[in-house]
């Protein structure tokens, strides 16, 4: 029985000496493709803070295991909450797309000219080595106009295996869905 003791003794000694992983950090911040010049023109267009299902507003990065079924990565993670990421990173894609400046508002202000609001329903890895993402987006020309809600899906291989991998695959699938919505304005 003491043999028995002491080796679970040493095994905890052991598990409390071991160094912790190190935590990767990521930020979603969209880069100009070199030599592109990004010169906005003609009136703003609004967008409204992107908003994100329920299970993506957590510091992970996700990765569905089996159909329905998601994780949460415990050491790779956002740098800041995934709506205030995904907004910043649209509002760059957007306006390199569209050639127009692209201002987050919210409220009045942005229901005063063309405007989008964009929701994230899905954005994570799969375990066949892809990411995906399901967005639904609403264009409006304006005060008063009806808006047109448009739905994006796509999935796109990861370049290779690995967490980094999977952001900057998550991040083509966002510059192809701000070059979907800026096709979509008016």
């Amino acid at each position: 029985m003491r043999v028995h003791v002491t080796l679970v003794l040493l095994l905890c000694m052991a598990g409390c000496a071991s160094t912790p992983p190190d935590r990767s950090y990521y930020l979603l911040r969209y880069v100009v493709p070199s030599g592109d010049v990004v010169t906005p023109t003609q009136g703003a267009v609004g967008l409204a803070r992107v908003t994100v299902a329920g299970y993506l507003a957590q510091p992970g990065i996700v990765v569905e295991t089996a159909p329905n079924e998601v994780r949460s990565a415990h050491d790779h993670l956002w740098v800041e909450p995934l709506s205030e990421g995904l907004t910043l990173y649209l509002r760059a894609a957007i306006e390199a797309a569209l050639g127009r400046t692209v201002q987050v508002r919210v409220g009045e202000a942005l229901a005063a000219g063309p405007s989008v609001r964009v929701f994230i329903e899905e954005l994570h890895g799969t375990m066949t080595g892809d990411a995906r993402i399901v967005a639904r987006f609403q264009v409006s020309s304006g005060a008063g106009a009806v808006p047109r809600d448009v739905h994006f899906a796509r999935s796109v291989p990861l370049p290779r295996a690995g967490y980094a991998a999977l952001v900057e695959a998550e991040r083509a699938l966002l510059d192809q869905l701000a070059i979907a919505i800026a096709q979509e304005m008016p």
